[in-house]
């Protein structure tokens, strides 16, 4: 199933964001473990999936 990862954006904790700055912490935070999953699940959908044109799209 294809979808958009937004898991580490909901450990979000609304009450602990307090300031912009808070938020971009977090959000940047949810960025490095997004692009930590893609850089170690990636090689293995390339793997699967060696033909598919687009497989960084489908990746993200």
């Amino acid at each position: 199933r294809l979808s958009v990862c937004d898991r580490n954006l909901e450990q979000i904790q609304p009450d602990q964001v307090t300031t912009t700055d808070n938020l971009l912490l977090e959000v940047c935070m949810a960025a490095y473990y997004e692009g930590d999953s893609i850089k170690n699940y990636y090689p293995k959908y390339q793997r699967t999936y060696p033909d598919t044109k687009s497989q960084l799209c489908t990746v993200l």
